[in-house]
């Protein structure tokens, strides 16, 4: 959904009414609206739920800090696709933010941390990582916000997915993607273990490549994402 300039004003709503009703941001998105984007009573901007729904509204007035905002016109949903799914080692944070933010633009419908034997990052950050992953759907236009799983442990992430599942490594070739839903499995800094790998092709799980060189963890997850995924415009 794109309004020329307002495009990059855009801010995540708890819901999406029907115009002429109103609807109240929440803390957060509030203050990015007026505070850091400096909205005033009256101006419009695009706002979305985060679950396919999008509208442009009109700042009506402030209560307690929320902006209450006018639906005047409904959008149309975008067209990503929706049945990419990213499980990934967890990487430090720094560079893990960059992997969130690249891949919430690319489309990938959800994103799950699994642990590895030569992950050096661990903990549940989805607070962070929803914040982060929300911020880049906002930014570059989308309507959905991928959903950030529960970090799982190595057997239950080689079990629970579903669809197509391609485990990137370096050693592998190009494979062909099948129709349908696709999981692609990245590891750490360190890939993964020789065990690991050979678990890998007992679950089922296809090995597959992103040419000659060895990337980087937080390159691979990317160019895995554009390459076996396909690009979200």
């Amino acid at each position: 959904m794109s309004y020329g300039f307002w495009l990059v004003r855009r801010f995540l709503a708890p819901s999406i009414p029907a115009v002429g009703e109103r609807v109240v941001l929440d803390k957060a998105s509030s203050h990015h609206l007026l505070r850091v984007t400096g909205i005033a009573p009256g101006e419009s901007v695009e706002i979305f739920d985060g679950r396919g729904v999008c509208a442009i509204a009109a700042l009506i007035t402030v209560v307690d800090g929320c902006a209450v905002l006018g639906v005047t016109q409904l959008g149309q949903p975008d067209a990503l696709n929706a049945d990419v799914h990213l499980v990934l080692a967890q990487l430090r944070a720094s560079t893990l933010d960059g992997v969130l933010r690249m891949v919430t633009e690319l489309g990938v419908a959800s994103i799950q941390m699994i642990s590895t034997e030569r992950a050096v990052a661990k903990g549940d950050k989805r607070q962070r990582w929803e914040r982060i992953v929300a911020a880049a759907a906002a930014q570059c236009g989308r309507v959905t916000v991928p959903i950030i799983r529960p970090p799982c442990s190595w057997a239950e992430g080689l079990e629970a997915q579903v669809g197509q599942r391609l485990a990137l490594l370096p050693s592998a070739g190009f494979t062909a993607r099948s129709d349908g839903a696709l999981t692609l499995l990245v590891g750490p800094e360190g890939g993964f273990s020789a065990g690991e790998v050979e678990e890998l092709a007992m679950a089922g799980w296809c090995a597959a490549g992103l040419g000659g060189l060895t990337l980087r963890a937080d390159t691979a997850a990317v160019a895995a994402v554009v390459k076996y995924g396909g690009l979200s415009r």
